[in-house]
Order: C-alpha cells, then structure tokens, then sequence
C-alpha cells in the first residue's frame, strides 16, 4: 500500500474551503490511511469548518489583500506584504514537518504562502480555481503550480495549457444530499 500525505491550503471564503473540504473527504474515504493536513489563515473561517469535519488544520498570519486606496486599506496592504516572507517562512516550516507528497491550493489569499512554500521546496503543487473568473492569488500561483485545475471553461486563461485540467468544482456530498429543511436550518 502507497501511503499518502496531503497538504490543503485555502482560505477567505466558503467558495475556496468548501472544494477542499469535498476532496479532502474523498481521500480520507477512499484512502483511510492518507494524513490529511489543511493550512489557512490565523483566525479565518477554514479553521472552524475543517476543525469541524475531523481534519487538523496549522495556520499562518496572513489576511488579505485590500483592492482600495483609502488610507486604512493602503496601510493594510503594506502590512499584508510586509507580512508575508514571515508567512512563507512558517509555511515552509509546516510542510518540512509533515513532509506531504503533494501540496493542493484551492484559492483565497490564505493559500499563497503554503504553495509558494512547497514550490520553492520541490513539493508537486496543484491549485483549482472554482471562478469563471481566475482570482489574485489563483493567478499568481499559476507561474509556480505544477497543475491548475479550473471549475469552467471560460477559467482556462493561463499561459501554460498544458498544464491546465478542466475539472469542474468539488461539491460535498452533504450539499448534494441535503434536505430543503435541513438546509435552511444550517443556514
């Protein structure tokens, strides 16, 4: 038996930690022996949702990038890019103590330090964009990602096709198969 250890990174919003989350699930149905580890952000929504569905999670201080010139986001953004060697270095850290065999980014600016790390430290990475629409940090780690996994067609807009998979959006199962009352409780 092959054993496998994967390393989630993703972050900011449901629609980049809930694709992580579905696959995550699989693996660990599929491959009960595979270590699963998420890395997010301190303090970000992914630490209450994969805590939640049983899978550990390590973080490093990062938030995200503000797309305004008011004086308070302009300070924001100087702190966020003073912040992220930091961030980086306590990735590389993460993944040279759980040694994975592959590093997946699902998005969201809580993803950029963790493959950027395993990039740099010749770890295979994969990224997956569920956007029409590639966001910042998906586009930035495209030049670095050994595979860019895309939700749509209209995604697939990077300069290395060959490296680019049409793979449609990892949806959990427990949305797929959810109950009209039991969906509006959860929300």
């Amino acid at each position: 038996m092959i054993f496998l250890r994967v390393v989630f990174t993703c972050g900011g919003t449901g629609g980049h930690i809930n694709p992580a989350i579905a696959v995550a699930k699989l693996i660990r149905d599929k491959r009960p022996e595979a270590e699963i580890l998420f890395a997010g952000a301190d303090g970000g929504m992914e630490v209450g949702l994969v805590t939640r569905e049983g899978f550990p999670i390590k973080t490093v201080p990062i938030s995200n990038f503000r797309r305004s010139l008011k004086p308070k986001d302009v300070i924001n953004n100087i702190k966020v890019l003073l912040g992220i060697r930091r961030s980086i270095r306590m990735a590389r850290e993460i993944l040279i103590d759980f040694k994975p065999d592959v590093v997946v980014g699902t998005g969201g600016y809580a993803s950029f330090p963790t493959v950027y790390a395993a990039s740099k430290l010749g770890i295979p990475t994969a990224i997956h964009e569920s956007n029409a629409i590639p966001g910042l940090t998906t586009s930035l780690l495209s030049k670095r990602a050994d595979r860019i996994m895309v939700g749509f067609d209209s995604a697939d807009r990077y300069k290395n096709p060959e490296r680019v998979v049409l793979t449609g959006t990892p949806v959990r199962e427990d949305f797929i198969f959810m109950k009209k009352d039991e969906a509006k409780k959860r929300l």
